[in-house]
């Protein structure tokens, strides 16, 4: 079987090539990026791409990606932190493999993709494990917007909010709004249901979390 693969992060590229040429079952290519991909003259089986370039290639090329899709099947590569940000564009590849947790298995996981299945580990089944990773993106909310989810979390409205925090309704407003599209939650609801079901340990882990951030900068 020939992959392709269209690497993002070149640690997770290096083990993908590892585990794909393990055992000798795929022809395995690689292409830097997309312009590259749509560029090959050879069609590949699977082409087993990391998440931003996916949706760069969807976004930004839509007839490429049709193309590709009617004579391959398209793999994406993601983290499980990346799970809620890249669902909208998750429903266009036929399977996923997430580089945290089952990368291992990445030739068991192609068979499947060839064959129309997919695998979607347990954890993301269970109501908790959706929390986990919103609990992995809680440093993406200012100070004041963390302050506002815990305050949701007590049930209260905008205007009991804005007492509280000192601020405008129509600026608390404006902040649930934030919090609703930068933790992945339909409503306001949703929201605090999370922040009263995780209220302890949503301070620990947004600290953790940022000090994981802060190290991978460095």
């Amino acid at each position: 079987m020939h992959v392709c693969l269209v690497p993002g992060d070149e640690l997770v590229a290096s083990q993908l090539l590892a585990s794909l040429d393990r055992d000798g079952r795929h022809r395995v290519t690689v292409c830097q990026d997309i312009a590259e991909l749509s560029q090959a003259t050879s069609t590949p089986d699977v082409i087993l791409i990391d998440v931003q370039q996916f949706a760069a290639l969807r976004e930004n090329e839509p007839m490429v990606y049709l193309r590709l899709s009617r004579r391959s099947r398209i793999i994406v590569i993601l983290s499980s932190r990346e799970l809620l940000d890249a669902a909208h564009i998750l429903a266009f590849a036929d399977a996923w493999v997430f580089e945290d947790i089952n990368l291992s298995r990445v030739n068991e996981l192609i068979e499947l993709g060839v064959e129309g299945h997919c695998i979607l580990p347990k954890q993301f089944l269970s109501r908790m494990g959706v929390d986990e990773i919103r609990l992995t993106l809680l440093p993406r909310l200012t100070d004041v917007e963390f302050r506002c989810l815990q305050l949701l979390g007590q049930g209260l409205n905008n205007r009991t909010i804005a007492e509280r925090l000192g601020l405008s309704e129509a600026v608390i407003k404006s902040m649930v709004r934030s919090v609703l599209a930068k933790l992945h939650f339909r409503n306001r609801t949703e929201a605090g249901v999370f922040a009263a079901r995780q209220q302890g340990a949503l301070p620990a882990a947004r600290q953790a979390t940022m000090r994981q951030n802060e190290a991978r900068s460095a």
